[in-house]
Parts: structure tokens; sequence; C-alpha cells
């Protein structure tokens, strides 16, 4: 039985109203990290009267959907099955939990069998083009009603100045481009500072160190920093010496994660630095799970790693994080900081310790808001904006800046 937190109950009712209209426009659920996007998706999928298939992007994913709504149905209903080649299994059921690439050539047959709905987990990751894998599907079975879940309702996009300059920004899955926007409208935002204040995120303890950015430069698409450029200002701040003089300040920090600009710095960390831990990109499955196995049980209080383990790693114990790396990125931000919100009951708090001038750039993660003027935006600490306007300008523009952009549009 899964008993609902308070803030869980309007986005899911939302959620069923939505399945329930006649003709909706394709939209989008936003919920924090750590909100807990499966109990939704299992409860549409219970209150579902008809037809449905819940996309997810992974395996991983896929499996924990599943299993909390079997959860949910206390025990493994036979209306539900599964369809990914990645899981061994092609069972189609009156809710379907499905990979895109399993099903992409499937459209006809689901519409043959009367699919008219779907549940789109992760939302963001997938492309907005009606020609993508998911546009041509969605095309073929005629699926009237489409409801995407994502933390993160953003993509990165790359335009042209007037100059015919090349320059990169964060927009929102409902802007319109030229490639079009498939999602029309949010019909709910679940803010992280609404996680924080119902305690439902560990609180969050920030320590910035003075940093020197004239080293970073962007890259041709004015994306993010290149990784030379972060690697300079790393060695430039005195990283190493840095990362190491923080762990050594916090020492009642049990489960550490550090994240720096190059496996060579993690490991030449870890060979300085006692109860640590190296874990990169192309280390062996077996030797990548003891060490994650160590640290869950405290054997290992600090792992150094580039970005392997900025996703999918959810352990709740962190209780700090040390950001050696400057990003230009937020997502990449969000989903660094994300590592430390979940609550446990062996942590009071999560500190995270910045020396990439990142908290500068963009605020602490509980003050990003999703706001609908004019149109959907993302701000940031200080009412900074940070969608719709090159990366490169992020802190140059504010709420009140938008404000009268709107009223002149009106």
């Amino acid at each position: 039985m899964i008993t609902l937190r308070e803030n869980q109950s309007e986005p899911i009712r939302k959620a069923i109203d939505f399945f329930n209209e006649e003709k909706p426009k394709p939209s989008l659920i936003v919920l924090p990290t750590a909100w807990g996007k499966s109990i939704l998706t299992a409860f549409v999928a219970k209150k579902s009267n008809d037809k449905l298939i819940v996309l997810q992007p992974s395996k991983e994913l896929l499996e924990q959907n599943y299993l909390k709504y079997c959860t949910l149905c206390d025990g493994f209903g036979t209306n539900a099955g599964i369809y990914s080649a990645s899981f061994g299994r092609k069972d189609i059921a009156q809710i379907t939990y499905a990979t895109i690439g399993s099903i992409k050539s499937l459209g006809a047959k689901f519409k043959e069998l009367g699919f008219t709905k779907m549940l789109i987990d992760e939302a963001h990751l997938y492309p907005r083009e009606a020609d993508s894998m998911l546009g041509r599907f969605l095309k073929e079975s005629n699926i009237t009603h489409v409801l995407g879940i994502t933390a993160t309702p953003v993509k990165l996009q790359t335009n042209r100045n007037r100059d015919g300059n090349t320059f990169s920004k964060l927009v929102m899955l409902t802007s319109r481009s030229k490639k079009g926007n498939f999602f029309k409208d949010i019909i709910h935002v679940g803010q992280v500072s609404e996680m924080v204040r119902l305690g439902f995120w560990s609180p969050l303890l920030y320590e910035v160190e003075d940093f020197d950015k004239s080293q970073l430069v962007f890259n041709s698409s004015k994306s993010e920093y290149t990784e030379d450029s972060v690697q300079r200002a790393y060695e430039a701040n005195g990283g190493t010496e840095q990362v190491l003089r923080v762990l050594d300040k916090h020492t009642e920090r049990k489960h550490v994660l550090v994240f720096v600009p190059s496996v060579q710095d993690a490991i030449n960390l870890s060979q300085r630095y006692p109860e640590s831990a190296v874990i990169y990109g192309e280390m062996d499955k077996n030797e990548r799970s003891d060490i994650i196995k160590r640290f869950r049980e405290g054997e290992i209080r600090v792992i150094f790693n580039v970005r392997v383990l900025s996703t999918g790693f959810d352990y709740t114990g962190i209780d700090m994080i040390v950001l050696g790396v400057s990003t230009a990125s937020i997502a990449l931000y969000y989903q660094i900081i994300g590592r430390a919100t979940r609550i446990d009951p062996n942590k009071a708090d999560a500190l995270i310790v910045d020396l990439g001038g990142n908290v500068e750039r963009f605020g602490k993660v509980e003050d990003l808001t999703f706001e609908k003027g004019r149109l959907w935006r993302l701000f940031g600490s200080g009412g900074r904006l940070l969608s719709g306007i090159p990366i490169s300008d992020i802190g140059s523009y504010t709420r009140e800046d938008t404000k009268v952009i709107d009223r002149q549009s009106t």
C-alpha cells in the first residue's frame, strides 16, 4: 500500500483528469528530483479505464515504474505488461510499460489494439521533432492523449545571431522552434522550494569558495565550457589542494562525492587521500559495484569522479558534495546537487562545497522556479533568468526584465 504525501495528490488528480479529457493538447507535469514520479505513473495507470502506454528511456526506470505499479496493486497485476527488448519481455497488456526503441515500429499494431493514451517519464530526454522515433510512433499509432513527466522541462537549443555567430540557449519544451514543439502546455509544476518547505528534501548548506573564472572559455556552440579551459581553471585555482583542504575541514561528513575535471585528477586525489576511491566510465563493472557497496557501508568515505555519478546514483546517505569542476549547464548542476537531496535518517543535512563558481552562476538549487508569464520560463536565485537567453548571458537578465518584455508584447 502506498500512502501519498500532501504534495502528491493534486498532480496525480490533474494527470488522471487529463486522460479523461476529450481532446487535450500534449502537456507536461513538472516534478522535482525525489518527488516520486514512479508513484504518479502507478496511480495514473491504476485509475486508467483505457489502454495506456507508459514510456520510459531506460530498462532501469522501466523496472522501477513497473514495480511501483505492482506495489500499488498489491502484486503483479494481470493487466500490466512489459515491452522492452533489453528487459527480455515483449508483452502487450492494458497497461504496457515500454521503451521507445522496442516499440518504434509497432505504431500500427498499437493502433489496431485500440491504444490512445501515453504517459512519458523523463520527457525532456526525447527529441521534439516530428520525425524522431517517438514522433513517428505517435503518428502511426494515432495516440490522442500524451502527458509527459519531468523535473527539467528544458532543452538545449543552438541558434545563430544576426552576425551569423553560433550561440546556445536553454528553452522550455513548450517554447516554439523551427523544429516544432510537441508539448504545448504545463498543467502542473511542483517547485523545488515546496519540497524543501515540506521537509521532503534534505536541507542543503552551501559553502562557496572564491573562484577566478578568467580561464573559462565557451565551446564553439556556446553551450558549455571547453574541457581544456575547465582543466586550466581548476589548476589555476589550486583545485587539488582546495579539494584536499575542504575534505580535511569537514571530517564529520561521512559520505562524500567529489566532482573533478579529469580521471587523472580523480586518481591523483585518491592516491593522496585515505578512505577514498575513484570511479570512472571505463572502469570494470564489478570493481565499480564493489566500490559503491563499500561506500554505502562506510568503508570508503570519499569517491572522486568526473561526471559518472551525476545521474543514476541515488544513495540517500550522501551528506557532502564537492564541486571541483565548473559547468555552464544548469541541468548538470541540478543533477549533481540532486545526489544529496534525499532524506536519510542518518544525516541532518547535506553540505555543498563549490570550488568552481557554479553557485554564483546559477544560484541555489532550491531557488529554481518555473513560472508562466506570457510564456513559461526558468528563474534562479535573485530572480535571474536562466532560460530563453544565450547561456553566456546568464546573470544579465532578471524576472523584472521579462515583465517589461511581456508588457511590450501585449
